[in-house]
């Protein structure tokens, strides 16, 4: 079982003696023992612990944050995992703090398109690279309006490899215009264009 974490706006407050008992295991995990007479005051039943029983859910946070607070245990910040587990005389509660997964996003840093005119000039070019060896990954084919388009996921390609396309296509430059392209053109090859389509050129 799984809770999130909530604040504390007041204490808890029950009638009765409770047999509650908290022990830090380490820095990062705290058990908490409820008796069989915590159990009935809190009115918690095992077979009903969860995220989707509200009752339950108030009383274990609240618990959990009381528990924390007792040993030191930070928890602003962080992720908690809460195990739930029965007993003969009541129920176990082994709190985890655990740090927060980061989260990675994967930047393009930019990519180079080529523009022609024609599906001649466009097949022209890509047999002139194929045949002298250009068999770049990561590159893509597109058209759109008759035009087509070669988007390689990397900024710069080969000088090389730019004067071959040159004497075929124009070279657009910047995201805005290679984002436009794969949003609204129709997809001719998704990857490997130039080695896909210069096999059956040759």
């Amino acid at each position: 079982m799984k809770l999130a974490w909530g604040r504390l706006r007041r204490p808890i407050q029950n009638s009765g003696v409770l047999v509650l008992t908290i022990n830090k295991l380490d820095g990062r995990r705290v058990l908490l023992v409820l008796a069989d007479k915590d159990m009935t005051d809190f009115r918690l039943d095992f077979a009903r612990l969860g995220m989707e029983n509200e009752h339950s859910r108030k009383i274990i946070m609240r618990l959990i944050g009381l528990a924390c607070r007792k040993t030191g245990i930070e928890t602003r910040g962080k992720r908690l995992s809460v195990e739930a587990l029965m007993f003969s005389e009541g129920c176990y509660f082994l709190v985890t703090v655990k740090e927060k997964r980061r989260r990675y996003v994967r930047r393009r840093l930019g990519e180079s398109c080529f523009e022609f005119e024609t599906a001649a000039d466009f097949l022209n070019a890509v047999e002139a690279a194929y045949r002298q060896g250009y068999c770049l990954a990561k590159n893509a084919a597109y058209e759109r309006s008759g035009r087509y388009y070669l988007l390689f996921d990397y900024p710069a390609v080969p000088r090389s490899l730019r004067r071959v396309f040159g004497e075929f296509a124009l070279c657009r430059q910047g995201p805005l215009f290679s984002a436009h392209i794969r949003e609204h053109g129709n997809l001719v090859c998704p990857r490997n264009a130039v080695a896909t389509i210069g096999r059956f050129l040759v």
